[in-house]
């Protein structure tokens, strides 16, 4: 996996955090190359979660549209929080392919946002929320 890719992700997650009834940070995820389709199975394997976990899919242009939006409300830190959220989106959509959006759980839910480096190993990253 190439180390300029997973330094600019990590870069672009520092200080980052996905804000609902908790406020979460983003951590890096990846698995081996060449380890099959990145679907509902390999989620569940990388994250250790139990086989009967809920899980959904999203576009990546679904999960961060809300977050990369201009609001006439916004102040100084959350226009400088959604520049971060357009940055993690723009490293995340050049450096990987056949990105995915995947939300397991119900209540506390696990988001992972991975698709494949050039080399073909999975990577992306992974967050929390809590919605109740």
């Amino acid at each position: 996996m190439p180390d300029d890719f997973l330094s600019n992700l990590q870069r672009a997650i520092d200080g980052l955090f996905y804000l609902s009834e908790s406020d979460e940070p983003f951590v890096l995820v990846h698995g081996p190359k060449g380890a099959g389709p990145i679907d509902r199975a390999a989620i569940l394997k990388l994250s250790s979660l139990p086989s009967n976990t809920h899980v959904e899919t999203q576009s990546v242009e679904e999960f961060f549209a809300d977050l990369t939006k201009d609001e006439d409300w916004h102040g100084a830190e959350e226009k400088a929080e959604v520049q971060k959220y357009r940055k993690l989106r723009e490293v995340i959509t050049q450096g990987l392919t056949d990105v995915k959006v995947f939300r397991a759980g119900k209540v506390k839910v696990d988001i992972f946002i991975v698709g494949r480096t050039p080399d073909g190993a999975l990577a992306g990253v992974r967050t929390k929320a809590v919605e109740t």
